[in-house]
C-alpha cells in the first residue's frame, strides 16, 4: 500500500473515529451526573437507573464506543508508518503510540464494564434496579467503568500529546506551533490534574470531572483537524515520500 493510501486511511480514522467516539459519550444515558445533596452514591444509583430504561441502546453504544477507540489508534499507527524514522522525533512518536495502545488497553476494560453494567440493566428482573443488591452491583460497574474511562483519558491526552510534538515541525499543521501547543499540550497538562483532583474533593467532584472532560475535548479538536489535512495533503506526502 502506497503513501497515499496509508495518508488517507489514517486521515479519515482520526477525523472519523473521535467524532464517534464523542457521539457515544453524549448519546448514553447518564453520562453527565450532576452533584446530588446525598452524595456520590445517589448519583451513581440515578445514573443507573437512566441507563436501565435505555439498555439496549446503551449496550449498542458500547460496542460502537470501542470500534472507534480501535480505529482511533490504528489511525495512528498508520501514521507512524508513512513518517519518516530518521526526522529526530520518531521516539516521541513511538512512544505515543505505545501510550496509546496502553490507553486502549485502559479503554477496553471501560468497555468490557460497561458491558456487564448494560447486561445487568438488561436481565435485571422488574424493580431489581430500584434498590438492594441488584442496583448495588449496578453501581459497582458503573463506578470501576467511570474509573477505567478517566485513566484511558489520562493516558490518551499524553500519548496524544506526544504524537503532536513529534509531528510538530513535519509542515502537516503549517508553521503556528503555538496553536499546536494550545491544543495538544495545555490540555495534556491540564486534563489530567483536574481528573486527578476531582476524587479528593468533597464538593463539586463530577462538576471538576465534566470540566476535565471538556478540557480533553480541546485535544480532540486537534484530532480531527490533523485527519483532515492528512486526508488533504496524502498525494503531497507520498510525493515527498
Amino acid at each position: 500500500m502506497n503513501t497515499a493510501k496509508i495518508a488517507k486511511i489514517a486521515g479519515l480514522l482520526l477525523l472519523i473515529g473521535p467524532l464517534v467516539d464523542l457521539l457515544v459519550s453524549i448519546s448514553r444515558p447518564g453520562s453527565f451526573p450532576s452533584d446530588h445533596a446525598d452524595g456520590p452514591q445517589a448519583v451513581m444509583q440515578a445514573g443507573v437507573q437512566s441507563a436501565a430504561s435505555n439498555g439496549t441502546f446503551v449496550q449498542l453504544l458500547v460496542d460502537v464506543g470501542f470500534i472507534a477507540s480501535f480505529g482511533l489508534l490504528f489511525g495512528f499507527w498508520c501514521v507512524d508508518r508513512f513518517m519518516s524514522s530518521d526526522d529526530g522525533r520518531a521516539h516521541l512518536r513511538k512512544a505515543g503510540l505505545m501510550i496509546l495502545g496502553i490507553a486502549l488497553a485502559v479503554r477496553t476494560a471501560s468497555f468490557a464494564m460497561g458491558l456487564l453494567l448494560a447486561t445487568t440493566i438488561n436481565f435485571a428482573p422488574a424493580g431489581a434496579l430500584d434498590a438492594g443488591p441488584g442496583l448495588d452491583t449496578a453501581v459497582m460497574f458503573l463506578v470501576m467503568e467511570g474509573s477505567f474511562s478517566v485513566f484511558a483519558t489520562i493516558l490518551n491526552l499524553a500519548g496524544v500529546a506526544l504524537f503532536a510534538t513529534s509531528v510538530m515541525n513535519a509542515g502537516l499543521m503549517g508553521s503556528n506551533n503555538l496553536l499546536t501547543g494550545l491544543l495538544v499540550i495545555v490540555p495534556a497538562v491540564v486534563g489530567p490534574f483536574l481528573l486527578l483532583l476531582a476524587p479528593f474533593l468533597d464538593n463539586g467532584i463530577f462538576a471538576v470531572f465534566l470540566v476535565g472532560n471538556l478540557v480533553a475535548l480541546v485535544q480532540v479538536l486537534w484530532i480531527v483537524v490533523f485527519g483532515a489535512v492528512l486526508i488533504k495533503k496524502s498525494d503531497s506526502l507520498a510525493m515527498a515520500a
